[in-house]
């Protein structure tokens, strides 16, 4: 099964994020939106995990939360992937990444590492995945309507959870259904 690593967003950001979607989408049609309840801050991409590993990974996940307490993150900011050249991504930004979520990112990269799970070949920028664009021609439109949304902000979260997702590819978009949910160590 096609897995990740995330952590789940409370329904008030998530609903930030949607009035900004719906902003946006007023100005730009090439972009399909990623729905509100699938949005999330990924940790780690799994790519296809054999049913038989998954009781590994989850194990894994747990023991590696438990080494980290509870952390706050900021949403905010808007921007685009790549930074240069056609428009693929449109994300909704952390505001200030906190060490701690650096930190947790780093160690479940470490332990699933440790399972032969290939590290990430470049550094982990976190962001929100709010929409993909359809038509690259339209780059220079979608970039100068994200970044007047620079400001953009959706609110703080209280990380005290990482989830293990399943990814499911349908002809409608990805669907998510939790596998999973590894809590952080206690205060």
């Amino acid at each position: 099964m096609r897995c990740f690593l995330a952590i789940e967003l409370p329904a008030e950001v998530r609903g930030q994020i949607a009035a900004l979607q719906e902003e946006l989408r007023a100005t730009v049609r090439s972009v399909r939106w990623t729905r509100p309840e699938q949005i999330h801050l990924t940790l780690k991409f799994l790519g296809d995990v054999p049913d038989a590993e998954v009781a590994a990974v989850c194990a894994a996940v747990g023991e590696t939360a438990k080494a980290y307490p509870p952390f706050e993150l900021e949403i905010g900011g808007a921007g685009c992937f790549p930074g240069g050249g056609p428009v693929r991504v449109v994300w909704a930004g952390i505001a200030r990444p906190a060490a701690e979520l650096a930190a947790c990112q780093q160690g479940c990269e470490a332990r699933l590492a440790e399972l032969g799970f290939k590290p990430e070949g470049r550094p982990y920028t976190p962001h929100l995945t709010i929409g993909r664009l359809n038509d690259f021609r339209d780059s220079a439109r979608v970039r100068s309507a994200v970044e007047a949304q620079a400001a953009f902000h959706a609110g703080r979260l209280t990380v005290t959870e990482i989830t293990l997702f399943e990814s499911v590819l349908r002809p409608t978009g990805a669907e998510h259904h939790v596998i999973s949910r590894a809590r952080l160590a206690e205060r």
